[in-house]
């Protein structure tokens, strides 16, 4: 079976006119898609540990939800993320294809957002929203009920918030999770429809001002949220090509509360 045929299926189902203006989302490295296909390995990012399973593997293709180029050209790619030069060259040594399913994927019916609340087993609560990356959930649960799911299901253990702790126990019926780094428009937006709880990644100092001064109730949880990605993925391939082989690879959270 060639590369193409599993690509193509992909980009059937979350095609790139979906992505994000800015989201370099695709291949960032290409080689004959015509190629029989080896072997896939799934990962939210490319890094050494990733390829080096690849490369173990023998499998030419790698599926990544983050864009491993994100760069328009490879030098300027290079002065932001050094590390990526070496990995460049190693796929081009072995033939391995690079493509990402980002925005393309966060912006389905049933995207990366919608994925974490299936994972954490609330997805018989998701609510209809008027757009489709934010997965709004009506369930009545509390703080600490909800970041223990993170920590017991996803295995996290990592968070920031600025509810005030006497608030941990209080029932939230309302929660919106937007994977990722949620934009801060999306966040407002929740905020003023009164949603009790909204749960995104990477929040920078100047957001969190805005949180505090417009009252929005927030959880910080890892960027690793959208790993879930890689199960929803291999589902999909595996109902498709039952003969496929698929590797996950599973990276850790890179920092740590002290």
């Amino acid at each position: 079976m060639q590369i193409k045929k599993i690509v193509d299926f992909l980009l059937n189902k979350y095609p790139l006119k979906n992505k994000e203006i800015w989201d370099p989302s695709g291949f960032s490295v290409k080689f004959n898609q015509r190629e029989k296909i080896k072997g896939v390995v799934l990962a939210i990012d490319l890094t050494n540990e990733v390829l080096e399973k690849a490369i173990d593997l023998d499998a030419n293709l790698i599926i990544t939800h983050h864009p491993f180029k994100f760069e328009q050209k490879w030098s300027d790619e290079k002065i932001k993320a050094p590390y990526k030069e070496n990995i460049r060259n190693k796929l081009k040594e072995k033939r391995i294809s690079v493509i990402s399913f980002h925005t393309n994927y966060d912006n389905d019916e049933n995207g990366t957002s919608h994925e974490i609340a299936k994972q954490l087993g609330l997805d018989s609560f998701i609510v209809k929203y008027d757009s489709n990356y934010p997965c709004l959930l009506n369930v009545n649960i509390s703080f600490n009920e909800i970041v223990n799911l993170f920590k017991n299901k996803l295995g996290f253990s990592a968070f920031r918030s600025n509810l005030p702790k006497e608030h941990f126990n209080r029932l939230f019926s309302k929660i919106a999770i937007l994977s990722g780094s949620g934009y801060i428009t999306e966040v407002n937006k929740l905020n003023f429809e009164k949603t009790d709880l909204i749960i995104t990644s990477d929040i920078k100092w100047s957001d969190w001002i805005v949180y505090k001064e417009t009252n929005a109730s927030i959880l910080e949880v890892p960027h690793l949220d959208e790993q879930v990605f890689m199960e929803k993925f291999e589902e999909l391939l595996k109902n498709e090509f039952n003969d496929l082989k698929i590797t996950k690879v599973y990276l850790k959270e890179p920092y740590y509360n002290l």
